[in-house]
């Protein structure tokens, strides 16, 4: 069910950038750059990203830690609200990195068609999401970039279009049932 609600913000997240990365121009570029470092934003990714993150981090956790898992999930994100820059930018970065996880990991235990592609698009989209977390300016300058030119506006569209198509994908074969 977790994996479920993962495609679907998946796929909605995408879809959002896909759009933003298309209407991208000079004319609305400060607020692309101002979206990135929306506290709001950045936790309503970064919120739900650490608590689905709690049951992967159980097995590997040594025993005094297992008590905190939980709290921290939930005050991390919160604090993080507060001290961190580019916190949208951040938040979308943690939830990339989970989401190309838990993509590698579900078509491979649900054998789903097309498995192997879908695995080298989600390891390249945990290598962006581990790339934007180092620099979340990453992301601001993507807009610059997608305002500025159309190779990048509809590079970065497409990337984000298929990504969205992928979670799209594999939400239908899981739900139907479908494997190979």
């Amino acid at each position: 069910m977790i994996f479920l609600l993962e495609l679907i913000a998946g796929a909605i997240i995408f879809a959002g950038l896909t759009v933003l990365y298309c209407r991208a121009d000079a004319g609305n570029i400060e607020k692309l750059e101002k979206l990135c470092r929306n506290r709001n934003i950045g936790l309503a990714t970064a919120l739900p990203s650490a608590l689905l993150c709690v049951p992967l981090a159980i097995p590997v956790s040594p025993d005094f830690l297992l008590f905190w898992l939980w709290p921290l999930a939930v005050i991390l994100p919160v604090l993080s609200y507060f001290y961190i820059d580019s916190y949208a930018s951040r938040g979308l970065s943690f939830f990339m990195v989970l989401l190309a996880y838990d993509l590698i990991h579900g078509v491979f235990e649900l054998h789903t068609p097309g498995a192997q592609i879908i695995t080298v698009l989600a390891l390249l989209l945990g290598i962006c999401g581990i790339c934007f977390a180092a620099k979340p300016c990453l992301v601001r300058d993507l807009f610059r970039c997608a305002a500025a030119k159309r190779k990048w506006k509809y590079t970065a569209a497409g990337s984000a279009a298929v990504i969205c198509l992928t979670s799209i994908y594999v939400l239908f074969t899981t739900l139907f049932g479908v494997s190979a």
